[in-house]
């Protein structure tokens, strides 16, 4: 019984000595560091950055979020990036092209419902009704950052409204 509870003593020693070697340590200095920022996107004024597509962002030191504001028909282009994109239908529709499990696949994400999209997977959308998507990006998508649109949001939107349908 003896030999149990020093082998025990010894588990939980290890098991501490390990978590607080790998812990991080917040100090004063560490916190105060970190800048809190504090957001209303009821607030915040939209900027449109395509027919019918309106938006709302802002970020923080290692990611960013995003409301859209979706108009019927609009279209966001085939497009990829460096950086993981959680979406999150709030309300309304969207038919999404992306790439899953090495094929070309159309997805339709509703009200309520998430995509995960990971870093540099194509991914393509058309809103089938007026919708409201949360994005969060991680890390900070860089090319957001400058006043110019990314290409892709440049591109014509000539037949857009048409392969929703």
């Amino acid at each position: 019984m003896k030999i149990k509870s020093i082998l025990a003593a010894m588990a939980v020693t290890a098991f501490f000595a390990t978590n607080t070697a790998n812990a991080q340590v917040n100090t004063i200095d560490s916190i105060t560091s970190s800048k809190v920022q504090h957001f209303n996107f009821d607030e915040m004024e939209s900027e449109s950055i395509g027919e019918g597509i309106k938006r709302k962002w802002f970020h923080g030191e290692k990611g960013q979020m995003t409301v859209f504001d979706l108009e019927e028909g609009a279209h966001i282009p085939w497009h990829q990036h460096p950086n993981e994109q959680i979406t999150y239908i709030m309300s309304g529709k969207v038919k999404i092209k992306t790439i899953i499990d090495g094929k070309e696949e159309f997805v339709i994400v509703s009200n309520g419902e998430v995509i995960v999209f990971p870093e540099n997977v194509p991914h393509e959308f058309w809103a089938m009704e007026k919708t409201v998507d949360l994005d969060v990006h991680v890390p900070v998508r860089q090319d957001w950052l400058s006043k110019e649109l990314p290409d892709y949001l440049k591109k014509s939107e000539e037949n857009s409204r048409q392969q929703y349908l």
